[in-house]
């Protein structure tokens, strides 16, 4: 059965069965370098290389309304090696802090580190949930990020496609209902 799956996935893995030389991990990558519209529709298995996202930082796969297709790379806080390295020194160092420090109040060894493991857990626990809950009620989700980026390059697309005349009527209307409003809120009436 495994010689079966390995005649299989040889070839999209990029080794065959007797090859001597070890076999290459598949990854996901665009097969040209991606706009707003192509990101999330167009890729392919590809044997890994060394990237930019195995370099430091991830590499977001969107242009960012520039429009040059290049990808830009996440520079939030807690998306590079380095950020991860300080959060997880931190933690530890507060666990540290804890447990000395309760043992400094007069508790016992065992018992200090039952409590700051235990309050440490809960405290993580608790971040993440509540970070969660944050991101969902400000709609920092990353499903409505993705959804109003497509939404964003599908309108871009359509405003390129339009014809000249089109794009111009579409403005002169613009314009004169925003003329509407004005003279409507100069002459009192309440706008709709």
């Amino acid at each position: 059965m495994s010689s079966l799956l390995a005649s299989c996935w040889a070839p999209v893995l990029g080794a065959t069965r007797t090859s001597p030389q070890p076999r290459t991990v598949a990854v996901l990558q665009p097969i040209r370098p991606c706009s707003s519209a192509t990101c999330f529709r167009q890729a392919a298995l590809r044997p890994a290389r060394p990237t930019a996202a195995r370099q430091g930082a991830v590499v977001v796969c969107a242009d960012g309304g520039g429009g040059s297709g290049q990808p830009k790379r996440n520079t939030e806080f807690g998306y590079s090696r380095k950020d991860v390295i300080i959060i997880g020194a931190g933690l530890t160092a507060a666990g540290c802090a804890l447990y000395y420090g309760l043992q400094a109040g007069g508790m016992d060894a065992a018992m200090a580190g039952n409590w700051a493991q235990l309050i440490i857990f809960v405290g993580l626990c608790f971040g993440w949930v509540g970070s969660y809950l944050f991101r969902v009620a400000t709609k920092q989700m990353t499903y409505v990020k993705q959804l109003e980026d497509y939404e964003e390059a599908v309108m871009q697309k359509r405003l390129e496609e339009m014809p000249e005349a089109e794009m111009e009527r579409m403005l002169d209307e613009v314009e004169s209902e925003k003329a509407a409003r004005r003279a409507r809120r100069a002459g009192g009436a309440p706008p709709s």
